[in-house]
């Protein structure tokens, strides 16, 4: 094994402009609550948004767009541009994207991540039911696509997309209004409506009708808005940090004389940050940390963690400012005899940052290029040797490193996080930059769980988009595992032989998916629709402009509508105190004459005993389930263990 012996002079930590000395930085925080300013040494903004996995309830699995792989979903995995889920059946999932736009995905779904930027996102619908939901005013640029037209969200608003097995597509606006896009031209949806929209997608005819009944989809995000909209958390946080909801009933927010409110969570009195998940390898950000905490996402991608006297291991958020995604606040470290993996340590060990200690990102647009070109590890990494207790704050607190051997960080086992403290680790050797250890198939899992089944799927579908997504500069998982290997010098382990996914065209409108995932042809909601709400995928339908079309309310997309077509009812505003009921619309009790019934789908509960989720009861939650599946059907109640 090789020994890194550089010993690189660090960039000077003046180096971002923004980093003063240590004395003014203590009382900039104790007087105006600032922002964390130690400095991050990357390029800027980042190229790649991530979005979340919030909610994972029953069978959700997660299609990486970097190796082709399917995994066991996970409350708090990330996501990244090209992956896909799926749920299976009497399953649910919630994704977010910020602290104001998410996506929830009903039982036998999918979902694709056609692009995931700063501030924009575009997903396609590949079959079932999903809900989109605005909960508050954003810059955000979203665009849904399905088969057969594109939906773009453009303010606050509740939107809920059923895809059918043959790409029909049902829009329904809850609260809001949505653009309606194709070939031929744009409707506007407005609350109160439900749309359907069929036939050649590239001239789809559609029908607006009063919105369709109410049902327990709708009622379960409904609750879940209600949590998260009256979580008080988002008050001490910045509006564009996903997750402060959690936060709410796994701990509490004091002061702390030094930086002002921080949260201190109900743990264990031995529990420590960075101790209860696993590092899992992600595209573009490289070493990311996914918690096992439900409360998990907020805590170990933004902000820093102090440790205080009177209330334990506490979060500091940081203060009112564009605050973007790290994999993780850590500074990493090898230690110790033995078979190391990568720069000939035995033991890898890594250690939360304290407020205002300087963070040397191991990701970015310039550490992404070294796959291409491994030399540039060499010349942009800095492994010295130096004594931890004497640079970092928490690593003179007890438990405040965690440490596994190298090779069972290489395997992906971290069931056994060892806790120790500086004054046991004289020597280490300190990382700046990328960690010198290449990841195996074992780093790509959330989990220790296998995928249930492999869903369904199939190439073979194409998504209108109103924009096309641009194009992905991606380096496939195999070679960014051949370049660490090279560049850590360590025998070459078995790579994933797959190739890589290819991204969805960036011309035209028309797109197909980018790796398997779509319905089978028959598949239906539960239960049957009603009779004339829409044909049957193997029946022709009528001549578009036909008498018998017009007199049913069917038109094409363009055409002038024609007198007597149904009005929209006026849209709802926003939320303005405890009785808001967003979805409450006359057609909660089946509508008038017009309204036609299309069936939603029938999400079964599981108990709590049988599902492993919590109950309703937000003060006694049971412990987390082994399916990781916090938040799980049981009508949107915060699911997975407490840590008390």
């Amino acid at each position: 094994m090789h020994t890194a012996a550089k010993k690189i002079m660090p960039r000077h930590s003046h180096s971002s402009g923004y980093l003063a000395p240590a004395a003014l930085l203590i009382l900039v925080a104790s007087v105006l609550h600032a922002q964390d300013a130690a400095p991050i040494q990357d390029t800027g903004t980042p190229e790649r948004g991530v979005a979340r996995i919030s909610i994972a309830g029953g069978e959700v699995s997660v299609r990486r767009g970097d190796s082709g792989d399917w995994v066991a979903a996970v409350v708090n995995a990330p996501l990244m541009v090209e992956d896909r889920v799926s749920t299976g059946t009497g399953s649910r999932a919630e994704v977010q994207f910020d602290s104001a736009n998410l996506v929830r995905i009903g039982a036998n779904a999918e979902i694709r991540l056609a692009e995931l930027g700063i501030n924009h996102y575009h997903l396609q619908v590949a079959h079932g039911t999903v809900t989109f939901r605005v909960l508050r005013e954003s810059q955000a640029k979203v665009e849904v696509d399905t088969p057969t037209v594109s939906v773009r969200p453009s303010h606050i608003g509740v939107y809920r997309i059923y895809v059918q097995g043959d790409g029909q597509t049902e829009i329904t606006v809850r609260l809001g209004a949505v653009d309606v896009s194709t070939p031929k031209g744009i409707e506007q949806l407005q609350a109160g409506q439900t749309m359907l929209a069929r036939g050649d997608p590239n001239d789809p005819e559609f029908r607006i009708v009063p919105a369709i009944a109410l049902d327990e989809w709708d009622r379960w995000n409904e609750q879940r808005d209600h949590e998260m909209l009256s979580s008080p958390s988002y008050s001490n946080v910045p509006q564009d940090m996903a997750g402060a909801e959690d936060l709410d009933n796994h701990g509490q927010w004091v002061d702390e004389p030094s930086y002002g409110q921080v949260w201190s969570p109900q743990v264990d009195p031995d529990w420590a940050p960075y101790q209860n998940g696993r590092w899992v390898w992600e595209d573009y950000y490289g070493w990311t940390w996914v918690s096992s905490d439900p409360w998990g996402w907020a805590p170990f991608h933004y902000g820093r963690w102090l440790f205080s006297g009177m209330h334990g291991w506490c979060w500091y958020p940081g203060g009112f400012g564009r605050h973007y995604w790290s994999p993780a606040m850590v500074a990493f470290f090898g230690f110790g005899p033995g078979i190391g993996v990568g720069f000939g340590f035995g033991n890898i060990g890594w250690v939360p940052l304290a407020p205002f200690e300087p963070m040397y990102a191991w990701w970015g647009r310039g550490f992404y290029a070294g796959f291409r070109n491994p030399a540039y590890f060499n010349r942009g990494v800095n492994v010295t040797n130096a004594n931890v207790s004497n640079i970092y704050r928490n690593a003179r607190v007890a438990n405040g490193i965690s440490a596994v051997t190298a090779s069972d960080f290489h395997q992906g086992r971290f069931s056994a996080i060892s806790r120790t403290t500086g004054s046991q680790i004289h020597e280490a050797g300190l990382v700046r930059g990328q960690l010198p250890v290449a990841p195996t198939a074992a780093n790509l899992r959330y989990s220790n769980r296998a995928v249930a089944s492999t869903p369904r799927s199939s190439d073979n579908v194409h998504f209108f988009g109103h924009t096309a997504s641009a194009p992905v500069q991606r380096v496939p998982f195999a070679e960014q595992q051949r370049a660490m290997q090279q560049f850590s010098r360590q025998p070459a382990a078995s790579s994933l032989a797959r190739s890589p996914a290819a991204g969805p065209a960036a011309s035209g409108a028309w797109r197909s998916a980018s790796s398997p995932a779509s319905p089978g042809a028959g598949q239906t909601r539960s239960a049957a629709p009603a009779t004339g709400a829409w044909r049957p995928a193997n029946q022709p339908s009528q001549a578009a402009g036909s008498s018998a079309d017009r007199s049913s309310g069917w038109q094409r997309f363009g055409e002038p509508r024609p007198s007597g077509s149904y009005a929209p009812r006026p849209a709802y505003s926003q939320p303005g105190g405890s009785g808001y009921r967003p979805y409450a619309t006359s057609s909660s009790s089946g509508g008038g004459p017009q309204s036609i019934r299309v069936a939603p789908p029938v999400v079964r509960e599981k108990s709590s005993q049988s599902s492993g989720t919590r109950s309703t009861s937000r003060s006694q939650p049971s412990a987390h389930s082994s399916a990781g599946t916090a938040h799980a059907s049981g009508g949107g109640s915060h699911g997975g263990g407490s840590h008390r």
